[in-house]
């Protein structure tokens, strides 16, 4: 019984970790506007500590994502791009915000 129930649990809580992703992307635009010359992956957690929280992250993503795709200076690649990265930290970041309100111990959510 004690091997079923600690399955269990480590089951529940890996699954809901890996629900949430990790890392994000982060790209720079060329100085023209017209290619992404890095992406590198980063932190998510550091995004949180960087703006007080996972939702004031996923709300900075949200708003720099706005940004980007409305700057006519941007090629419709570099928006395509940028938009589908900053979506992904957006909703990951969101996820995270979701776990934390449910359990504030969870690792993840300790900065």
């Amino acid at each position: 019984m004690k091997t079923i129930l600690t399955a269990y649990i480590l089951f529940s809580l890996a699954s809901t970790a890996m629900a949430c992703e990790l890392t994000g992307i982060k790209g720079v635009i060329s100085n023209d506007g017209q290619a992404i010359t890095v992406r590198q992956s980063i932190l998510l957690k550091d995004q949180a500590r960087t703006y007080g929280g996972y939702e004031r992250a996923a709300a900075y993503m949200e708003q720099n994502r706005a940004e980007v795709l409305k700057n006519a200076r941007f090629s419709q690649a570099v928006k395509d791009q940028v938009s589908s990265d900053m979506l992904k930290n957006e909703q990951d970041l969101k996820c995270w915000a979701l776990i934390c309100k449910k359990d504030s111990s969870d690792t993840g959510c300790q900065f």
